[in-house]
């Protein structure tokens, strides 16, 4: 007998497609008013994808709406400072984004209509641009018919292709979603399957009885194993020292780790300080968990530039948000 990966594609991609329209129903009648979907043109669906990558809706929202109020365009986006765009990314992490985002707009005003191209593999090649990014602006902003693949569509389509208690390997499932994308709205088509993962089709305790496609779901009495479980995040530790004189704080902008490029933070160190910790803190970095004792002292660490700030500084200034949490409970609002 011939496996899932070997059966005739033809036959299982049209049982995938007959069950969509179901799927689009739920979506119009259920999906999330998201200020970035009223009005989707290139620049507000990009910015949104660009937040929105390894960060939770609620959070990303209010900071989308600043960014609009103080970028509105990808021409003032290009003419900023980049010391005022990691500002006003502050506490979303994962700054590399916000550089390519700046980057991204720098081109695309020198592009013709200073504006970004439709085609999926025209956006790979600018600054930032990865194939779940390019496959949602295409598909959303201009309406081509590319794949968005994230995680909830992995998800999902995972789900829905399980045999004998596994889900395909991601490159099967990059495959099948390229294949079902439809050629009329295929922007709705991908943000139905993103948001279905995200509201109904959850990585633990899914809510099947809610989903549109719980008849024709083989996974609805057992969830698949996933062919590529995520590894758990490693352990790191590492002290903080705040050092501070009256109402100044002594900031760095180097990292034993070089983590946070172009940012300031307070200094950092491997090796613990005499004494006890006044606080700790842990916090998510990338792949890591990082727990953090924190130390106060008024003198500043041998062997590294830095910098004394008044209270006025630290706010214009942009910090990691752990560290500005710490300032935060010190009174350096």
């Amino acid at each position: 007998m011939r496996s899932h990966a070997t059966s005739p594609r033809p036959a299982f991609d049209s049982k995938i497609r007959r069950i969509l329209p179901r799927l689009y129903g739920w979506y119009r009648t259920h999906h999330r008013t998201l200020p970035w979907r009223t009005r989707p043109t290139p620049y507000r669906t990009t910015v949104a994808e660009f937040m929105c990558q390894q960060t939770r809706i609620t959070t990303v929202i209010p900071y989308y709406q600043r960014w609009m109020r103080a970028f509105p365009s990808w021409r003032s986006l290009a003419r900023a400072p980049g010391s005022r765009v990691l500002r006003m990314w502050e506490g979303l992490g994962y700054y590399r984004r916000a550089r390519f985002l700046h980057a991204l707009a720098k081109a695309a005003v020198r592009l013709p209509r200073r504006e970004l191209p439709g085609d999926p593999a025209a956006l790979r090649e600018l600054p930032g641009i990865g194939d779940y990014t390019a496959g949602a602006i295409s598909s959303i902003a201009f309406g081509k018919r590319a794949p968005a693949f994230d995680g909830n569509a992995a998800r999902v389509l995972g789900r829905l292709a399980a045999r004998k208690g596994r889900s395909p390997q991601p490159i099967a499932l990059r495959a099948l979603a390229g294949r079902i994308v439809p050629r009329k709205n295929p922007g709705l088509h991908n943000q139905a399957l993103m948001e279905l993962g995200a509201l109904i089709c959850l990585p633990k305790n899914p809510r099947c009885p809610s989903c549109p496609l719980h008849q024709a779901c083989p996974s609805r009495k057992r969830l698949p194993a996933s062919s590529s479980p995520r590894p758990a995040p490693s352990r790191q530790q590492e002290n903080i020292l705040v050092v501070r004189r009256g109402n100044r704080i002594w900031l760095t902008q180097t990292h034993p780790q070089d983590r946070w490029q172009d940012l300031s933070f307070l200094p950092t160190s491997a090796t613990r300080p005499r004494g006890k910790p006044w606080t700790r803190i842990s916090y998510p970095f990338t792949r890591y968990v990082v727990h953090a004792a924190v130390f106060l002292t008024t003198r500043p660490p041998a062997g590294i530039k830095g910098k004394w700030m008044a209270p006025a500084e630290l706010r214009r200034v942009t910090l990691p948000a752990p560290h500005r949490k710490i300032l935060g409970r010190l009174g350096f609002d």
